[in-house]
């Protein structure tokens, strides 16, 4: 999971796939639907959306057939990363949403806060800008009082996202924020955050040029 985080993907394939061998080997459900989860997980990063929802769909179906609750909500809210890529934005909501019911009764908070980074971008992603920033907004929160820095820099990353079409400076600070934390852990949102920044002093460089030469009329 680690090495997930850190976009190493193959080398994060290898190792699950090893605990899935295994958990197979060892007639062992358990681990069998925690490895495929973790499969799931890796090829939705990897950006194999149809074949992650398989193994999520798989490993959901052996949760509920064994009884093991464990993570679902993590599985979930993978599974609605894939329905977003794919264009599902209700099927890719209702995941969310249940990711972070499932989270709050099971006491996982950072899987809440993922939960809540990701409604928000599905929410961007339908058109619901203000509704967006309130998801990442209570995911920082969250996060910041869980001291969980990932979700830390994406719910600042997400901000970003909601003002940089509202106020390109505000949405400067967010990305200047979330990328100090990205840096720091050495995790590939760097890089986008990175290019968006670049992007963003072009956009205030040409705002500036415009109000000098309005004030110059």
């Amino acid at each position: 999971m680690a090495l997930t985080v850190l976009g190493r993907y193959e080398e994060a394939l290898r190792i699950h796939r090893l605990h899935l061998w295994w958990a197979r080997t060892n007639s062992d459900e358990f681990h069998t639907l925690n490895a495929l989860s973790h499969i799931g997980a890796v090829r939705v990063r990897m950006g194999d959306l149809p074949q992650a929802i398989r193994i999520l769909l798989a490993s959901l179906t052996l949760r509920e057939r064994t009884g093991h609750r464990y993570a679902e909500a993590e599985a979930r809210n993978d599974l609605g990363i894939a329905y977003r890529g794919l264009g599902r934005l209700v099927e890719a909501q209702q995941e969310h949403e249940t990711a972070r019911k499932l989270s709050i009764g099971s006491g996982e908070r950072h899987v809440e806060a993922a939960a809540l980074n990701e409604l928000g971008r599905t929410l961007l992603a339908q058109g619901r800008g203000v509704e967006a920033a309130e998801m990442h907004e209570e995911a920082l929160r969250l996060a910041t009082r869980i001291a969980h820095p990932y979700e830390q820099g994406r719910a600042l990353a997400g901000l970003a996202e909601h003002s940089a079409g509202v106020d390109p400076a505000e949405a400067r600070r967010y990305w200047e924020r979330a990328l100090a934390i990205f840096r720091r852990m050495g995790v590939p949102e760097r890089f986008d955050a990175e290019r968006r920044l670049a992007g963003l002093v072009g956009v205030e460089a040409d705002d500036h040029t415009r109000a000098s030469d309005a004030a110059k009329r």
